[in-house]
């Protein structure tokens, strides 16, 4: 459903320009982490395997042409697996997924060492720690090396909880955990606080029936942890959001319509401006549709 550009020009230009010499230059300029890590994300988000890729480490084996192989090698993984949960996932699928995620991991392991500042690299081989499932000492290892580089990459923190989770061997205490310990770290106006609302999100997805689903975001630990997180991030005077800030509105709205907190949804709706993000809707089924469900149940109950 979302544009991975999320409307910002020079994302925009970098998929209709996806040369080696326009992106080296581009990551070469880009001097704030979190906007680099941005940019990386886009250039990864192309569908199947793009010949250029092959094509540039050949041509000039250098840290970027890694990074951004392997980057788009984590996506590609991704894509011969499927978003469906283990047991609905074929053995061909996953063998192709573990195949293209070990090679997306050699890519990166050797950014890191062509880059060894860079904090880039060592994010998305957090993604495949998990992937590969090479046990939670490893993962831990890997999410080290990115914040000795850059403390609130937010990507990593992500995927670093998603690595913490019950669906991918962890524990609903190990997330909640993580997530509230980062967060309370975190300065104002970071993102990383909204990281106990993707854990209150994850917790909510993994229960079993539609009743319990109904009841969490109503319970008052839940709602008052969700309006803390918000006052923190997309209700701070120190919110400053990059160029997907948009998707974090989606994850408060997300909370506050289940929470049945209508004002607060619709506001963070509009925050968002009526675009939707594929996470957390999917968790839904058609993204699309339960945003726009979801978004007209709220002003339907403001009326």
């Amino acid at each position: 459903m979302s544009d991975v550009t999320f409307g910002d020009p020079t994302a925009e230009r970098l998929l209709a320009d996806d040369s080696s010499t326009t992106i080296r230059r581009l990551l070469a300029t880009t001097t704030d982490p979190d906007l680099r890590a941005f940019y990386v994300e886009v250039i990864a988000e192309q569908p199947g395997r793009p010949p250029w890729l092959d094509a540039w480490v050949a041509d000039d084996p250098c840290a970027e042409a890694y990074l951004i192989r392997g980057a788009h090698g984590v996506k590609w993984a991704w894509e011969a697996r499927g978003s469906a949960q283990a047991e609905h996932t074929s053995r061909e699928q996953f063998q192709s997924f573990h195949e293209r995620l070990a090679l997306a991991d050699e890519d990166l392991r050797r950014a890191a060492e062509l880059a060894p500042g860079d904090p880039e690299p060592w994010a998305h081989l957090v993604t495949c720690a998990r992937g590969l499932e090479l046990g939670k000492e490893e993962l831990a290892r890997r999410f080290k090396n990115v914040i000795e580089r850059h403390p609130w990459h937010m990507r990593a923190h992500s995927q670093m909880l998603q690595g913490l989770a019950p669906k991918w061997g962890g524990s609903t205490a190990l997330m909640f955990n993580f997530a509230r310990e980062r967060a309370l770290a975190a300065p104002a106006g970071s993102p990383i606080a909204a990281l106990v609302v993707e854990a209150q999100i994850e917790a909510w997805f993994a229960l079993d029936t539609e009743a319990e689903h109904d009841a969490y975001f109503e319970h008052p630990g839940a709602r008052a942890e969700v309006r803390a997180a918000a006052d923190r991030t997309v209700r701070s005077p120190a919110w400053n959001p990059g160029p997907d800030g948009m998707r974090f509105h989606n994850v408060f709205a997300f909370a506050f319509a289940q929470a049945n907190d209508f004002a607060a949804a619709a506001e963070q709706f509009a925050a968002g401006g009526g675009r939707g993000d594929d996470h957390p809707w999917s968790y839904f089924g058609d993204d699309g549709e339960a945003y726009r469900h979801e978004y007209a149940r709220v002003r339907q109950a403001l009326k």
